[in-house]
């Protein structure tokens, strides 16, 4: 019989995004010191990482999110989230669910059947917001997203991530994960 999970969402703040990257499970992308100090004729880069080769190129995706279902997997190189809506559109919330720990101390959890609510967060997700719509999702980050269940647009956002990369799902014979807001 699978476990019943219900998460309550909390709003994206730049307090709960600099938890979750001190817990090294995200990184906002944010301008560095280097490019907004440079007094170069030219300018500055900054890279903030460059994917392993054994991955592939990076790939830009646009993703429309109709799942309500919590699945939760990662990946083993890092992945790219942004935002944006530039038609406009009254999306149904978008919600991230992440785990807040990574690797075996996470998946010792989940197999033993011990995991619960204390170990996930449920964030709704805000668009267009210049601080908190563009991260990135550090490896071994055990995450998914999920529409909020109700009818309307289905949300639509991007993500960047290396073409080669693997989706480690995880089995939803254990657990079922619902976000309500």
């Amino acid at each position: 019989m699978k476990r019943e999970i219900f998460l309550t969402a909390q709003k994206a703040t730049p307090e709960l995004f600099a938890f979750l990257e001190s817990k090294k499970l995200v990184k906002l992308i944010t301008p560095t010191q280097k490019a907004v100090n440079t007094k170069t004729k030219t300018g500055a880069v900054s890279k903030f990482y460059t994917s392993k080769e054994k991955f592939g190129t990076h790939t830009l995706m646009c993703v429309g999110k109709r799942s309500t279902v919590a699945r939760l997997s990662s990946h083993d190189d890092n992945e790219d989230f942004i935002l944006i809506n530039p038609l406009n559109l009254k999306f149904r919330k978008l919600f991230l669910v992440l785990a807040l720990d990574k690797g075996t101390k996470f998946l010792k959890k989940f197999y033993s059947g011990k995991l619960s609510q204390k170990d996930l967060l449920a964030i709704e997700l805000e668009f267009n917001n210049p601080r908190l719509s563009f991260f990135t999702m550090l490896k071994k980050s055990f995450h998914c997203e999920v529409a909020e269940n109700k009818s309307g647009q289905h949300p639509v956002f991007f993500v960047t991530e290396p073409s080669k990369l693997k989706d480690n799902k995880l089995p939803l014979k254990y657990y079922n994960i619902s976000v309500k807001n």
